[in-house]
């Protein structure tokens, strides 16, 4: 297996496949085996809608009916958050509502043995996890990063990185490029970096991973990236204490930031006709290996 396939399709019923050539680094294959288990389980795309800032159906109205429809139906069944976003860019809240969906989901797979799923139906669960996607969806929204996000939420999360593949983390991202997806529940240190997050529950670096991936339609200099390093450096270094409270020293590799790069795009025209085409698309429909 060399390829990775990703096919989107529209309501006309039209599709559209990107091609990507799968990188030789000794973490592509780790990837492979979770997205083949993914497949052998019939696990489905958890997120089809996930296309963030490539077409107009994501929009904040989109984006914010939703957030606050699931988080009504999720409350509807047991009051557990009790608030109702009015602005995608309020940080503040979307920082307090991921708080929430921390204390009651719980670290990865924790929330099967949680009671509160107890005698409640599957969409009670399947809800808390999309308020946090769309948590999410607003943050992308208000960086206006256009990426596609794949993930499978069923996929069990146990899987944890070594050090050399710490070794392949980058800051840098290039246009088109697949990288491996944060698949941890909390906040790990480039988003305690961005956000000023003071309602999360606990820091999360990057431990695990799973089939979950994500395709940047965007690229940072050289420079940008070792900037972007710098700062995650800087936020550890001004946090160790509190680092260390949680169990992390300075200067631990489970601290390291950024992604591993999966695959590279195989395109054939140009990034601004590319980015016009996916315009016409806002589903996931599959991905597949080849």
């Amino acid at each position: 297996m060399n390829k990775v396939n990703l096919t989107l399709s529209n309501k006309n019923s039209e599709h559209f496949v990107l091609q990507f050539k799968l990188l030789q680094n000794s973490f592509v294959e780790k990837w492979i085996e979770c997205v083949l288990e993914a497949k052998s389980k019939g696990y489905q795309i958890s997120e089809p809608w996930a296309m963030y800032n490539l077409n107009e159906s994501m929009n904040d109205e989109f984006i914010l009916n939703n957030l606050n429809r699931l988080i009504a139906e999720v409350d509807a069944i047991e009051p557990l958050f009790n608030i109702r976003l009015k602005d995608i860019k309020d940080q503040d809240g979307l920082n307090h509502i991921h708080s929430i969906f921390e204390k009651h989901h719980g670290k990865l797979d924790e929330w099967k043995h949680n009671p509160l799923f107890l005698g409640k139906p599957d969409s009670f669960r399947k809800n808390i996890s999309e308020v946090n996607q769309f948590v999410h969806a607003c943050e992308s929204k208000n960086t206006s990063s256009p990426k596609i996000r794949i993930t499978y939420f069923d996929l069990p999360k146990y899987k944890r990185f070594t050090d050399d593949d710490y070794k392949l983390f980058t800051n840098k991202k290039n246009f088109g490029s697949l990288y491996h997806l944060y698949c941890d529940v909390g906040k790990n240190i480039e988003s305690l970096a961005r956000d000023n997050d003071i309602h999360h529950h606990d820091v999360v670096p990057n431990l695990h991973y799973s089939a979950d991936c994500v395709v940047f339609f965007t690229e940072n200099s050289n420079e940008d990236a070792v900037k972007l390093t710098e700062n995650h450096k800087d936020y550890i270094m001004t946090n160790k204490k509190y680092l260390k409270e949680h169990g992390y020293d300075h200067d631990s590799k489970l601290l390291t930031t950024g992604k591993i790069e999966l695959a590279t795009l195989v395109n054939t025209t140009s990034e601004k006709n590319l980015l016009q085409k996916l315009k016409n698309y806002d589903t996931i429909q599959q991905l597949e290996l080849e």
